[in-house]
């Protein structure tokens, strides 16, 4: 009934993550070299807030990679769930329960599907990461770990 599954990242999430960055950093150094001209290395100071990009750089080039090399993000297969970005794997009978969980926070918005492992760790898979639809990637989660948890 099932066969091996991939999910790949998504483009349009990629991109506009990428002219979101672009524009906040260079409406940032536009506007601090805008209203101190004369003190430019002074409105650098503004822009420190950018040494967050820093941070998230190294998922960013990875994200890329697999875009280009058009490498699966997840593979479900009969065996295991593999997450290729983390380089991990992880068996079915490993998994005691899968569910959608809503960001927590005063103005946290979206979610991820958490994936309980019996070892109580919980794997992560952020919703707008993926090319496909949440209820579908739950369902077909829930759908593999049923069929081959017992094997």
């Amino acid at each position: 009934m099932y066969s091996d599954t991939l999910y790949y990242f998504s483009k349009w999430t990629f991109l506009f993550l990428t002219l979101f960055i672009l524009s906040i950093s260079t409406g940032i150094i536009y506007f601090s070299l805008l209203f101190y001209p004369d003190a430019w290395q002074y409105s650098l100071l503004f822009a420190t807030p950018l040494l967050i990009v820093l941070f998230i750089l190294p998922e960013y080039i990875q994200t890329l990679y697999f875009l280009i090399k058009k490498k699966p993000a997840l593979i479900l297969s009969k065996e295991k769930l593999i997450d290729n970005f983390k380089r991990k794997e992880y068996k079915w009978s490993e998994i005691i329960k899968i569910e959608y969980k809503l960001n927590e926070g005063i103005k946290a918005q979206g979610g991820y599907t958490a994936v309980y492992l019996k070892d109580s760790n919980i794997f992560r898979l952020p919703d707008m990461k993926l090319e496909c639809k949440r209820s579908e990637l739950i369902e077909t989660l829930i759908g593999f770990h049923n069929k081959y948890k017992d094997k």
